[in-house]
């Protein structure tokens, strides 16, 4: 036996104590891995070869490995705050430029608004353009400038059409506001009136609608005939004991004038077919050139007359500026399988009062078959779709041509009912907050509501991460025997997923630790016993006389 033995033993046990001891001073560090002594025996060398009897010389502190395993993930009330789950390392640059590489995620903004450690290193990742993520590879920054707004359903720079799904009730009457026939007769004028027109079903003030049958002849001015509507209307209701009555003229442009009586805004007359045929014609006869049409015409639409339509819906839209306005659909039933759509936007008809934007035809199944757009108004990029007025411009603002996409709406025996009205524009918006996404994306949130990407927290992995060699402040840098797999997005190419307000704690299991630390204790006693053994055998042989 040699003091050699004792020595190393006493000297790797030492260093393996440091090591525990390393490990416990770090238990309670973000991003730590905890270390372990690793030894190797060790033996004298001899040209002839020890063979079998050869006695070990003690042993050596062979490495001291850390272990990369996961730690604990805990919840912080810091949005910056990042965990990683799984494989990877932050690649992180400090100030002269050098790569390192972390587990530790607590990260914050640096008053030029760049991601940064405690240390003031920058976190690598991948840039954004307009909030797209691109594979520009650089340090993370914040940029805190206001999200510009954007203009709804600009089909130039890329936007999408207003998705306007409902469903129209296929089982409501026409409006009663609405008149659903025109007279029509020769330029001479002579309007004949025979036995295929000569039944009117009239509705006044909302009353129940009454019949009023013409006198079968040829009436040779228009106020001829007007006197004769006049006069059966007026007969009808008073047979239906209906207090109101019209009165029927000719109005300067020689149409034909129904008003009520009563007077007032509510007072709204309404015409329909003759009800025993499908027929939208009021008076049939063999030229059907126009001479007559009734002042509400076929189709009369008011915004202020809630009997001249249907129903309705509305949506706020945004114009170059961001500014907002109202945009209002009027749907207005036409005949039994189409629909005329109105848009108002801001109260003001686009394009013009009383034009409707376009006419929505269904199948008898009630599916919609095709959109039929309106001049000035024009067909979108598919039957379903179309684009309004695109003359119509905000003040101060650039043209607007809101386009619409009506694929979604049907008219099915089923209450109206609206369930899509999405547009794509904004107003603009200041940057409230920001949190990182599992796969690394760093989402800002607006004051507008809106959410954009800010860039992408890149991850780096090694072949051999017990490689790679530690500086201090939870940071190592790669060396040739660690190898190192590019930068790449979290979630891919083996790399875990990330927590946003979230860390990793350190890996250090004290229980183990302090178990291991009476071990080494024991092995120490045990190597300084060898060394007083070893004293008293000399001090024997000193003794021999």
């Amino acid at each position: 036996m040699s003091f050699q033995q004792g020595l190393s033993g006493l000297n790797t046990a030492a260093k393996q104590l440091d090591v525990i001891g390393n490990n416990v001073a770090n238990a309670g560090t973000v991003g730590f891995k905890q270390s372990q002594a690793q030894f190797a025996d060790l033996y004298a060398a001899s040209l002839a070869g020890g063979g079998g009897l050869q006695v070990g010389t003690g042993v050596k502190l062979a490495a001291v490995a850390q272990q990369f395993t996961q730690g604990n993930v805990t919840n912080t009330n810091n949005s910056m705050d990042t965990a990683i789950s799984g494989a990877g390392f932050f690649q992180m640059l400090d100030q002269s430029g050098a790569i390192l590489y972390s587990r530790n995620g607590q990260f914050q903004v640096d008053k030029s608004g760049y991601i940064v450690n405690n240390q003031g290193h920058q976190v690598q990742g991948y840039q954004t353009t307009a909030g797209v993520v691109t594979a520009v590879q650089g340090p993370l920054r914040i940029d805190p400038a206001p999200l510009s707004p954007k203009q709804t359903s600009n089909l130039a720079a890329g936007g999408v059409p207003i998705v306007a799904g409902a469903n129209l009730d296929s089982r409501v009457d026409f409006p009663i506001g609405i008149t659903q026939g025109t007279v029509t007769g020769t330029a001479a004028p002579i309007l004949v009136i025979d036995g295929t027109n000569k039944v009117l079903s009239v509705a006044v003030d909302g009353g129940a609608a009454v019949t009023a049958t013409l006198t079968e002849a040829t009436y040779t001015t228009a106020a001829a005939l007007a006197s004769e509507v006049q006069s059966k209307i007026n007969a009808a209701l008073a047979a239906g004991s209906q207090t109101t009555s019209v009165t029927v003229s000719v109005n300067a442009s020689g149409f034909l004038v129904l008003e009520s009586n009563s007077g007032g805004t509510g007072s709204k007359i309404g015409i329909d077919a003759v009800p025993s045929t499908a027929s939208t014609t009021l008076f049939n006869v063999a030229d059907p050139a126009p001479l007559l049409t009734p002042a509400t015409g076929a189709g009369a639409f008011s915004l202020n007359s809630p009997d001249s339509y249907n129903n309705s819906t509305s949506l706020t839209v945004y114009d170059s500026k961001g500014t907002q306005h109202i945009a209002s659909l009027y749907f207005q039933k036409s005949s039994p399988n189409a629909w005329k759509v109105y848009l108002a936007i801001d109260s003001t008809s686009v394009p013009a009062a009383a034009t409707p934007m376009a006419t929505l035809n269904f199948s008898t199944a009630g599916a919609l078959v095709s959109v039929t757009p309106t001049a000035p108004s024009t067909q979108g990029s598919t039957l379903k779709t179309v684009i309004a007025d695109p003359t119509y411009t905000p003040l101060g603002a650039n043209a607007m041509p809101l386009a619409f996409d009506f694929s979604q709406t049907t008219q099915y025996g089923s209450a109206f009912g609206v369930n899509s009205l999405t547009q794509d524009g904004y107003t603009s918006g200041e940057l409230s907050g920001f949190s990182t996404s599992t796969d690394g994306t760093i989402i800002g949130r607006y004051t507008n509501g809106q959410t954009q990407a800010l860039g992408q927290i890149g991850l780096v992995n090694f072949t051999n991460p017990q490689g790679l060699q530690p500086v201090g402040n939870n940071e190592w840098v790669e060396t040739p025997q660690s190898g190192i797999i590019p930068l790449n997005k979290p979630g891919s190419s083996g790399l875990g997923l990330l927590q946003s307000s979230a860390v990793e704690d350190s890996n250090v299991d004290l229980t183990a630790e302090l178990v291991n630390m009476i071990t080494a204790q024991r092995v120490y006693q045990a190597n300084a016993q060898t060394i007083k053994t070893q004293d008293a055998v000399l001090q024997t042989l000193v003794n021999l006389r």
